[in-house]
């Protein structure tokens, strides 16, 4: 196979913008490629590096390897996320004028490659899409003769998913993946309040790929467990707490906000769109003792029980913090549910909130990238994705999470102090997980490996289940009353503008 100069120079494009030094493209290939340092080019021209790699990979009809590595390594990069379309075309037009099998082939590697994209991109600006997907999966397989070889793999990730597919088809590669696709369109069309372009993408692609493909009769667009959670809601429980100085910072002023509909495009805080002010019911007091405010998030709780509907999640909990607060056990206090006094974090995800962020943060674009590259994360195990360690001062964790490609931190070794707080701050880092106090446990690494085997996306709800199941428990050394998680979306932060509704 020849391919066409136009496609190896936008090959060597994509690559150079996804990698932009030698060392990200070694890791990239080591790990998806099983290529070793010692056989990647090396020269002092980058470009003439990556140029050598295109070609030697084309000489062992390996080029599709390569593209699917680097879009599992860096599947936000939208340079790379265009590269399997415009290939697509470019042999399009070479085969024209002369056919030939193994270019047809690439194209048809290439082609799940492009649904790849469009699934990942579903799934970043609907976190919960993932989920759903696998279920409709589940349901799909559930009617084909090999769903019994299946049931002990159910995959984790997209990657998972069109891999099985392509390994179960009888003719060849693509034949099960256009079935799913399809199945998986009429469910989110039927789903579809407003316009998603990215729904019509895959309708398009579906309908580029049927013609080859007799559909099977699956019927799974009825399935009522599917339409539910497609149409759950997010909702956000904003309360930030800002220290009285005339108090000596012994007192504080408490303000919330309430997102209703947590879709993305449903709210904007520079607008304050979607959000809805709460005040303080009976209350004289214009500052709250810390020991107070528990009883203020149940009033607020109690105040957003009208806009919650059968559709709604539970409420996420996040809690504003100045620095020296982010180390308070806030997910301990007890509210009064039912008369039965419970802890918040074991019925809600609760998670802290750096108020240092607020107010003309000047590592906000920093913080919006690295945010972006952690919820395009897709490894089924995240804790891959997580740099941990004993750093013995705050300057010795600034000088490990100072990286572009760092999004993860988790402190198991030592109990954080506020020069650790900064040190997070300073470098926008979107998501830190820590012991508020040393515990005697021996084998509480693994045990946050276990609690870290699921999606980026899913650890506030599985830190959720953990202190929930930790809650019955008196034995302080449990993890579940223990975890603090740090979970900083730029996009989730109370509004700019004074210009929110009040209930």
């Amino acid at each position: 196979m020849k391919l066409p100069g136009e496609a190896i120079e936008k090959i060597r494009t994509a690559l150079k913008s996804a990698f932009p030094n030698r060392e990200k493209l070694v890791r990239m290939l080591r790990i998806h490629l099983d290529i070793e340092e010692s056989d990647v080019p090396d020269n002092s021209d980058y470009r003439q590096v990556i140029f050598d790699l295109i070609i030697r990979l084309e000489q062992e009809g390996r080029v599709s390897d390569l593209i699917e590595g680097a879009l599992q390594e860096v599947p936000g990069n939208s340079v790379l996320q265009n590269l399997p379309e415009m290939l697509i075309a470019i042999i399009k037009k070479k085969l024209i004028v002369k056919d030939d099998d193994n270019l047809r082939k690439l194209s048809q590697k290439l082609n799940i490659c492009f649904l790849y994209i469009i699934l990942i991109k579903l799934t970043t600006s609907n976190e919960k899409l993932l989920s759903q997907i696998k279920q409709i999966y589940f349901k799909y397989c559930s009617e084909l003769d090999w769903y019994e070889d299946w049931e002990d793999t159910i995959p984790n990730t997209i990657t998972e998913i069109l891999s099985n597919l392509k390994k179960k088809s009888r003719n060849d590669e693509m034949e099960y993946i256009v079935h799913f696709a399809s199945c998986l369109s009429k469910v989110l069309l039927k789903q579809e309040k407003n316009h998603n372009p990215l729904i019509e993408q895959l309708k398009s692609w579906v309908q580029n790929n049927t013609n080859n493909y007799p559909i099977l009769p699956i019927a799974i667009e009825n399935n009522n467990t599917i339409r539910h959670e497609l149409n759950t809601i997010p909702t956000h429980l904003l309360i930030l707490l800002n220290p009285s100085q005339q108090h000596q910072n012994q007192r504080y002023f408490v303000s919330a906000w309430f997102i209703d509909d947590g879709r993305n495009d449903e709210f904007n805080y520079q607008t304050a769109k979607g959000y809805k002010l709460l005040e303080l019911q009976n209350q004289e007091k214009e500052t709250f003792l810390l020991a107070e405010i528990s009883s203020l998030i149940d009033d607020y709780i109690e105040q957003i029980i009208p806009y919650l509907n059968d559709n709604s999640a539970q409420p996420t909990i996040e809690i504003f913090l100045p620095y020296i607060l982010l180390n308070e056990a806030i997910d301990t206090w007890k509210i009064q549910n039912e008369d039965f006094p419970v802890s918040i974090g074991s019925l809600y995800k609760v998670i802290v909130r750096s108020s240092n962020r607020l107010n003309k943060y000047r590592f906000r674009n920093v913080w919006v990238q690295k945010w972006n590259t952690l919820i395009n994360l897709t490894q089924s195990n995240c804790f891959q994705c997580f740099i941990s360690g004993g750093f013995s001062s705050g300057a010795e964790l600034f000088s490990k999470i100072n990286q572009d490609d760092v999004v993860a931190l988790t402190l198991m070794k030592a109990v954080p102090t506020e020069e650790y707080f900064k040190a997070i701050n300073t470098t926008a880092l979107p998501l830190a997980l820590w012991f508020r106090q040393e515990l005697n446990v021996p084998n509480f690494e693994d045990e946050i490996k276990e609690l870290l085997k699921c999606l980026i996306t899913e650890i506030p709800e599985r830190v959720r289940q953990r202190r929930s199941s930790d809650f019955s428990c008196n034995d302080e050394q449990r993890i579940g009353h223990h975890l603090s998680l740090l979970w900083e979306n730029p996009y989730i932060v109370p509004p700019s503008k004074k210009e929110y509704t009040t209930p």
